[in-house]
């Protein structure tokens, strides 16, 4: 006999999606660590875009993009790990993780939405 599930009920607990993402996220640190700024800068931003378009708890998808952020900062735009920001760069790397955040969490509510009738 097949069980059924209801469809609001999650298929895994957030926290264990947070954890997936964010070993996730420092592979893709760690393989663009020698990569230019503006391509890791990007890497880690659709990193967030997946993030947030496929964590469905808002909250654990904005841990997975402020651990995104913070590995880019130490990592990609800082030196070994020193987080360190910079002036107008530091603001417009912020802009750009936060469009990022809002983008995949558009990409989720399009995903997800009922289709009209």
């Amino acid at each position: 006999m097949a069980t059924t599930r209801h469809p609001a009920t999650p298929r895994v607990t957030p926290g264990i999606e947070l954890g997936i993402g964010s070993v996730a996220a420092v592979v893709l640190t760690i393989m663009l660590a020698s990569a230019p700024v503006p391509l890791g800068l990007a890497g880690l931003a659709i990193a967030t875009i997946a993030g947030a378009a496929v964590i469905p708890d808002w909250r654990y998808s904005l841990g997975l993009a402020v651990i995104a952020y913070f590995l880019f900062v130490g990592f990609i735009a800082g030196d070994m790990g020193v987080l360190s920001w910079r002036g107008h760069d530091a603001v417009w790397q912020l802009f750009t993780f936060g469009l990022a955040y809002a983008a995949g969490l558009v990409l989720r509510w399009l995903l997800h939405s009922p289709p009209p009738d």
